[in-house]
């Protein structure tokens, strides 16, 4: 997978628009089955439809091949997963450190035969913080909908705040947006973005009339950062900031 054409952050997007649709509350959704390669997940704006479409092109190149050999068989649901984990780690290593991402396998592809259309239509992310992501049917301020995803992934604060940070600097925001990339060295698993946002030397003001898009400006008055108010309540809120 590494040595593919495919960046850490097209890698890491994939993993993410996998599994990003999971419902704890009705257990929906989810990497098992594969569906962000059919239809209706595939389309959704939240998942960049054309960058997710060439990284499928390519897993299922290599999955083709790696099951034209015989023997055991990978799905494409556990190899867009371990993708995603390959490039968390090629991340990691690009910053100096040595991880691994534990992988168990065993998800299993669905057909679109097996998949409602009208059925599934209704997981589709109006919004998702985790990805920068605030579609045209959002009413609430985007913190609150960062919240409300994550409770919908059925994650804690600590896993919350870890996996925004790290999702920011590897450059999975959908769209391509830059808001909250704060960092010099994007695809690089760091710190930055807290070490960045917490910075007593830069002022964050607002840019938009909603009060939902923010600049970072340094002493000198030139634009370090931009961010969304997904990105500053990891700063705002004292229960996120004291993570």
């Amino acid at each position: 997978v590494l040595a593919t054409d495919l960046t850490v952050a097209q890698l890491v997007s994939a993993a993410w628009a996998s599994a990003a649709s999971y419902r704890g509350s009705d257990k929906r959704g989810g990497a098992n089955g594969a569906r962000v390669r059919l239809e209706p997940q595939r389309s959704w704006e939240a998942n960049d439809p054309d960058e997710l479409a060439q990284v499928l092109r390519v897993l299922e190149g290599i999955q083709e091949s790696f099951n034209a050999k015989g023997g055991k068989q990978v799905s494409l649901a556990d190899l867009i997963v371990l993708a995603g984990n390959a490039a968390v780690e090629q991340a990691a290593k690009d910053a100096g450190v040595e991880v691994e991402v534990p992988f168990t396998p065993g998800r299993v592809d669905a057909t679109q035969e097996q998949t409602d259309v009208e059925s599934f239509a209704a997981l589709e992310p109006a919004y998702d913080g985790f990805r920068n992501y605030v579609g045209k049917a959002a009413r609430l301020p985007a913190e609150y909908l960062l919240l409300d995803r994550a409770n919908l992934l059925t994650l804690s604060a600590p896993e919350t705040t870890v996996l925004v940070g790290g999702l920011r600097v590897l450059g999975a925001n959908s769209g391509g947006s830059k808001h909250g990339v704060l960092t010099d060295r994007p695809g690089t698993l760091t710190n930055d973005f807290f070490v960045n946002l917490l910075d007593l030397g830069i002022t964050w003001k607002s840019t938009s009339s909603a009060q939902d898009e923010f600049e970072a400006r340094d002493a000198s008055g030139q634009v370090k950062w931009t961010g969304t108010r997904a990105d500053l309540v990891f700063g705002s809120n004292a229960e996120l900031r004291a993570l």
